[in-house]
This record gives structure tokens, C-alpha cells and sequence, in this order.
């Protein structure tokens, strides 16, 4: 059923002077990411605790019509809590914000723990848009993936990384010894991960912390043959950004406005989080608002591909829906990745998975995403934070779940 009237209203309403205050006063670089509400107000302002680089808008704004539905606010979903309706599941303290986009017209937005022009960190949804980056340069003949990365870097020449193909490092196969999902990745200095982020300011330095991350991802060793397995880690999406800005002579924020930001209409600038040298954390750094997370997906979507020079070529999107390993993928982390009780087919271009019909997903550490099922053209964007104990939200089995309500069909 449509509905004339707005059911998006936000229903958190900020913070006061003295609970920001508070927070920023809480805040070390120890706990800012532990889950809870300081975590919540540092991704909702992570401007006041690092230093960003700007993706600026221009030109205008591709505006969302509004056509909310009760249908879907009212569909009874399961989780791990039992069923309840998506209405209520998305009062879960876990949960910042929901927007569905249906054939390019908003029918579900939802700010319980956010306002709707707060910029939200998107922590790993950030990588697509650095593979969206080298698709756009392959479209132009700029880069080829079936070359191996040192041939556009030669610092990594005599590293773990020679020979590697682009595309293995596109589906987290580059085989480099410095896996993310290992135990104690994010607070044991002895672990390549951890050393990883202290290089970029995101985890306490170390004596042993490289100078810049440059330095440090060209120390990295291989742990296997390239194009073996899918193994996790956010050191492929920071050559992957390397390798745009090689080739194009452009800083990566520049390259994020020009060719994704200012073509998907957004409606405000962008933030990336960069070091004190400027060096964009392309991994995880990128705030934006939602509708302008859900623009970027709809991109990938019949109603955002309809113009004469679409941001998503034909090519691409097959790359991604049909051109992935599946043996790479169940050789790898995929085997353990049950969504709403089904096996992806594959992973590609550092979308988590793909579904066999065609749906393919992204997901950031503390709960955001962004799914999306082109044969629907639907649009499924999302931010959270983790609760005091670590959990997150479980919006990325109930995206699939909505995909397969038929109430998108």
C-alpha cells in the first residue's frame, strides 16, 4: 500500500553541548571503535577525531522521489529475537538508519539514532567505490586487471605483491601474509594487521609502526600463490587506491569527487579519513550521508543506468555478478557465509558476496551496508554502530529476507 504521508521522520534529535563534550572527552584511540554510544557519536563525527580529506559535491542534485510504504515497514522478518516487523526491528540500539530505494524512489527511510544530514562512517562499505575507481579506469583502457599490480607500482616490485594480478588483489586473492579476520588483528602489535592500521593512525603506534603506509605495504610478504583463496584484508583496497592514483596522477579524494561523487548527484560533500600526510584511508574512511550511500547504489541499478554515460557499465556489472570464482570464494573465508541460510556463488571486486540471482552485498565493521539487487532495482542502504558488548546488527540477513518478500518483484 502507498502512502501520501512522510513516515521518515527522524526520531533522534542530536546531541547537547554537554554529551558531545562528554564523548570527546571519552574518546583515546583505544576505545573509539569498542561498540556503544561513544563509538555511535565518534562515526557520526569522525571529523572531530582524525583528519579528513574533502569529496566534494557539484553541479546537481539527483533528487529522490518519495514514495514511502507501510507494507514494508509492517513485513514480519526473522531474527535471532524471533520474528517481529522490520518497524520494530529497526528500534534494535544497533541499528543508526534505513533507506530502501525501489526503481529509483524512496519507499522506506528510518533515522532512529541519527539525524538525516549527520555523515556516518561507513567503515568497510568504503572499498566498492575504490573498485568502482579501477573499473571506471579499466572502461578507459587506463588499467588492465589481468596485470600484475607492480607493473603499475614498481616500489612493490620486490615485495609479496609482484606478479600479483590486479583482479586478485579486486577479490581479496592477492595471497599477502596479513590477513584481517585473524585473532588479535586489531590489538597485537606482533600481527601484520595491527601494523597496518597503527601506519595509518587508526591503532596506537609501536616501535615497529613504518613511517608511512607506502613503507609498510611494500615490507608485506606472500602467504600463498595469488588467485587461491578469498582471504580478508583491507591492504588490498589501499593498493587498489594506489594503483587509481598512479595511473591518474590524482589525489584519491579528487578521484572519488570527480569520477563517483559528482555524477551520482549527491547531495552533500563526502569526508575520507587521511593521515597526517594526507593519505586517504580508502578501506574504511568514507562518511557520507545515507541517501547519498543509497545514491552510490543506485548506480548499479535499471533506474540509475538509464542515462547516456552511465557511472556502471555493462562490463562492470557482469564482472561482478557473473564473473567471479566460485572455487576461489568457498576456498577462502565464503565457505562460512550463510545468508538468511543460503550460500553466496562469489565474491568480486570487493563486494562481499553474490548471490546466485544476481544480489550482491557490502558490509562495514559495526553494522553498515549497502545491498543491492539489480533485477529488482532495489537498493537497500544501511548505518549501525555495535552494542556495548560487540554485537551488530543483523540488517545485512533482513536485506536479504526484504529482497525476497516479493514485495519488490
Amino acid at each position: 500500500m502507498l502512502v501520501t504521508a512522510s513516515i521518515h521522520a527522524a526520531e533522534f534529535q542530536g546531541y547537547s553541548r554537554d554529551e558531545a563534550s562528554g564523548y570527546r572527552n571519552a574518546w583515546t584511540i583505544d576505545n573509539w571503535d569498542d561498540g556503544g554510544p561513544l563509538t555511535r557519536y565518534v562515526f557520526l563525527n569522525m571529523p572531530e577525531f582524525w583528519r579528513h580529506s574533502l569529496v566534494d559535491r557539484s553541479g546537481p542534485v539527483r533528487t529522490l522521489a518519495e514514495a514511502y510504504r507501510s507494507d514494508i515497514a509492517e513485513l514480519v522478518i526473522n531474527t535471532s529475537a524471533g520474528k517481529m516487523t522490520l518497524a520494530e526491528y529497526v528500534r534494535d540500539p544497533r541499528v543508526d538508519g534505513v533507506l530502501i530505494l525501489h526503481r529509483g524512489r524512496i519507499v522506506y527511510e528510518a533515522y532512529p539514532r541519527m539525524q538525516p544530514h549527520d555523515k556516518h562512517l561507513y567503515m568497510s562499505v568504503s572499498k566498492p567505490l575504490a573498485a568502482t575507481l579501477i573499473a571506471i579506469l579499466e572502461d578507459r583502457e587506463l588499467i588492465d586487471a589481468e596485470k600484475p599490480v607492480d607493473s603499475y607500482l614498481p616500489e612493490l616490485g620486490e615485495s609479496g605483491w609482484a606478479g600479483v594480478p590486479v583482479r586478485d588483489v579486486l577479490d581479496m586473492a592477492s595471497g599477502i601474509d596479513c590477513r584481517q579476520n585473524l585473532p588479535g588483528a586489531y590489538e597485537n602489535p606482533q600481527l601484520c594487521y595491527y601494523q597496518f592500521e597503527a601506519s595509518m593512525g587508526w591503532l596506537r603506534r609501536t616501535d615497529a609502526t613504518a613511517e608511512n603506509p607506502y613503507e609498510y605495504i611494500a615490507s608485506l610478504k606472500s602467504r600463498r600463490p595469488p588467485g587461491e583463496a578469498y582471504e580478508y584484508s583491507s591492504t588490498n583496497t589501499f593498493v587498489l587506491a594506489w594503483i587509481a592514483e598512479r595511473v591518474t596522477g590524482r589525489p584519491y579524494n579528487e578521484l572519488l569527487a570527480t569520477e563517483i561523487w559528482r555524477r551520482i548527484g549527491a547531495e552533500s560533500d563526502a569526508v575520507i579519513v587521511a593521515d597526517n600526510r594526507g593519505i586517504a584511508l580508502a578501506s574504511n574512511g568514507i562518511s557520507s550521508t545515507l541517501r547519498d550511500l543509497a545514491r552510490f547504489g543506485l548506480m548499479f541499478m535499471p533506474s540509475g543506468r538509464s542515462v547516456v554515460e552511465p557511472l556502471v557499465s555493462d562490463s562492470y556489472l557482469d564482472k561482478i555478478q557473473n564473473g567471479g570464482r566460485p572455487k576461489l570464494f568457498l576456498e577462502g573465508q565464503g565457505k562460512a557465509s550463510l545468508i538468511d541460510s543460503e550460500l553466496p556463488r562469489h565474491n568480486s571486486y570487493q563486494w562481499d558476496f553474490v548471490m546466485q540471482d544476481g544480489d550482491f552485498f557490502k558490509g562495514g565493521y559495526g553494522g553498515q551496508g549497502l545491498y543491492l539487487s539489480p533485477a529488482r532495482d532495489l537498493v537497500i542502504a544501511f548505518f549501525g554502530t555495535l552494542d556495548d558488548n560487540g554485537n551488530s546488527n543483523e540488517m545485512g540477513q533482513i536485506a536479504r529476507q526484504l529482497a525476497k518478500s516479493r514485495l519488490f518483484d
